[in-house]
């Protein structure tokens, strides 16, 4: 027993120190496992047609990098540019968000009343709108420059990713299968764990990135066509917002067609929350279901709180960690009640 108790004692202390050890390069690793995950089908493609797991590996590593990570560096400099463009209007006043309140002053006088008379000032609501138009755009500028500035880090993470990538896309199954012998629960249900891992991370990946592909081009081709000025990064704005299932893209496509509304392009602007309602939110609604709900077997107000939860704690990347998380979770209490009624 003393011996039993003492290797738990400096397997426990071992592997808090191993995992903060690591904590600093969690996302890369985490990367390299959802891209090994999501091209692993291709890497075995390549591998029934006579190539070594090495060639392989590098193979589908090198379609990886062509197919997605040059793209994402290119969109990263458009939104940047962009986003330096659009700050600069903000601040020189052309985007006047006080605007819309000023409306209310006309048309909706009551509601102005009953805003003051819970104790809101107007005037206050002008400035602080103005703010947060700012202090947003601010933030998507400083992100980008945040970047440049830790361009050491960001390089490391990337190499650590590529890397990592590599090993998991030759050596995945090997890992995994060490990984089940070392844990120490019953190895099917280790099995079924690591398959309800696996169908979670594709399921979310491909759902959210389809989800929010089709909705920033579409959201980013209406802007264009309606001629409304940074329609780029707009649009990519309202991808990036749509990992939020249910409420994503309208928190960039309704202020601006309210403001297009309080500016006069009434038309334009009616337009935009047409479309926004029936095409960008409908595609929300009907592909997010089929493409996420139905493959992970989370209802959509788990979905809901575990994808907020998750970006609150863990950024961007949350949008997977939380389903994840969640999925895990339920398939443990329920291994967990297996134990207690056999």
């Amino acid at each position: 027993m003393k011996s039993q108790n003492a290797f738990i004692f400096v397997l426990s202390l071992i592997t808090i120190l191993f995992t903060a050890i690591l904590w600093n390069f969690f996302l890369p690793i985490l990367w390299a496992i959802v891209l090994s995950i999501l091209f692993y089908p291709l890497r075995n493609y390549l591998i029934q047609k006579k190539s070594s797991p090495s060639l392989a590996s590098l193979l589908t590593m090198i379609v990886i990098v062509i197919l997605v990570l040059v793209p994402g560096f290119i969109v990263f400099t458009i939104i940047g540019s962009e986003s330096l463009i659009v700050l600069n209007k903000i601040e020189s006043g052309d985007y006047n968000l006080g605007q819309l309140v000023n409306w209310f002053n006309v048309f909706l006088p009551n509601l102005l009343a009953r805003l003051d008379s819970i104790g809101l000032n107007t005037n206050q609501l002008i400035e602080q709108l103005n703010n947060i138009g700012v202090g947003a755009t601010k933030f998507i500028v400083a992100l980008l420059m945040s970047t440049g500035q830790n361009l050491l880090q960001f390089f490391l993470s990337f190499f650590i990713m590529l890397y990592l990538l590599f090993f998991f896309l030759r050596d995945g199954k090997q890992i995994i299968e060490s990984c089940i012998k070392s844990f120490p629960m019953d190895d099917d249900q280790e099995r079924s764990l690591m398959n309800k891992f696996t169908t979670v991370i594709k399921a979310t990946v491909k759902g959210t990135i389809l989800i929010a592909i089709v909705q920033g081009t579409i959201g980013g081709l209406i802007l264009l066509s309606l001629d409304i000025e940074g329609s780029i990064l707009w649009g990519a704005m309202m991808a990036l917002f749509s990992v939020v299932p249910g409420i994503g893209a309208s928190i960039i496509w309704l202020p601006i067609a309210l403001m297009l509304i309080f500016n006069g392009a009434i038309i334009k602007g009616m337009i935009l929350i047409i479309s926004g309602v029936f095409i960008i939110g409908l595609i929300d609604n009907l592909l997010r279901p089929y493409l996420v709900g139905k493959k992970t077997n989370l209802p959509d107000y788990l979905i809901l709180l575990s994808t907020l939860g998750g970006i609150t704690i863990f950024g961007l990347s949350g949008f997977i960690i939380g389903p994840v998380v969640t999925a895990l979770f339920i398939a443990l209490w329920s291994t967990f009640n297996t134990y207690k009624n056999p």
